[in-house]
């Protein structure tokens, strides 16, 4: 055990690329993960770290070591968490992170659900659309709306998330509805402010990606501003359908071109691979699993007289 703890503070401070922030995330005082280290070294009879009053970097060694020391330590825990899982109650602090707009929409309305079924899960929530490191905050489980480029992060697909074009009813009365993507520049835009990555609408045209960058008439940095403004016929825009899902099911919006658009970036969970899944994390992981289903509830072809569906906001 005392090799697996050693391999435990190595790979923790790799990760953290500091003694002091290891010794937060375990929990042990900075003469102890000093202590684990230095008798890891010997044991090896090789340095793994450079170590100055500064900073710590691997050595070539420890590059070397780092890798199979991670899946290592990584099996001993999954096997733990099977034990542990099988035997114990989920509890502890539970670190989460999710964007802002579906944060409140989609996570926080469902949280007095998994505290009454899970009281011994302390729950603290960064609600941000930064991207937060979740090594360095210490953050156990994140939700992220990206494709996923993060090879040191283990991502488990939560849902899918098409975008879709849409106006008011009274937009359309009044100005019309496009019958092709060449038309949309002809007619009033909401879009995010210039610039913004969300402004490049994507179409399916003869079987080849149109790719349109719009810039509205209105150009607002939030999707709930850009949401209330199409509603009250402001023009066309184009937004997640976890955010519109259920106006375009009462009537308050009409989707527009669906045979030509072609936007989905999937909700993803995600969390370090250096950590094992604690019950807290898999008990979390599958609420939301159970609460989003396979279709989820938020898509205008769901079931919004659900359970989940009432627990969110509009």
């Amino acid at each position: 055990m005392d090799l697996i703890n050693g391999m435990r503070v190595f790979v923790s401070i790799a990760d953290n690329g500091s003694l002091a922030k290891a010794g937060r995330e375990l929990d042990l005082s900075p003469s102890v993960v000093s202590k684990n280290i230095s008798a890891l070294e010997d044991r090896l009879g090789a340095r793994l770290l450079n170590r100055t009053t500064r900073s710590v970097s691997l050595t070539e060694v420890g590059f070397a070591y780092l890798d199979r020391a991670r899946r290592i330590v990584g099996d001993v825990d999954e096997a733990e968490a099977a034990v542990s899982s099988a035997t114990n109650a989920p509890r502890g602090h539970l670190r989460i992170t999710a964007p802002a707009t579906f944060s409140y929409r989609h996570v926080a309305p469902h949280l007095p659900l998994f505290s009454e079924r899970y009281p011994d899960i302390e729950i603290d929530m960064i609600i941000s659309d930064e991207y937060v490191d979740l090594i360095e905050n210490n953050i156990d489980l994140a939700i992220r709306i990206s494709v996923m480029k993060d090879s040191s992060l283990i991502a488990r697909k939560l849902a899918q998330n098409p975008r879709t074009l849409f106006a008011s009813p009274s937009y359309i009365e009044k100005y019309g509805k496009p019958n092709h993507p060449d038309q949309i520049l002809d007619h009033n835009l909401i879009t995010f402010r210039q610039g913004s990555p969300y402004n490049d609408w994507h179409f399916l045209v003869d079987g080849k990606i149109k790719l349109i960058h719009a810039k509205g008439k209105l150009q607002l940095n939030h999707g709930d501003a850009i949401l209330r403004s199409a509603i009250n016929g402001g023009g066309l825009a184009m937004l997640s359908r976890f955010v519109v899902g259920r106006h375009l099911a009462a009537g308050n919006l009409v989707s527009i071109l669906d045979e030509y658009v072609q936007e989905d970036v999937p909700i993803y969970a995600v969390y370090p691979s250096g950590k094992h899944l604690s019950p807290k994390v898999r008990a979390f992981l599958d609420f939301l699993i159970e609460i989003y289903g396979p279709v989820p509830y938020w898509d205008e072809k769901g079931d919004h007289n659900s359970d989940a569906a009432k627990r969110t906001i509009i």
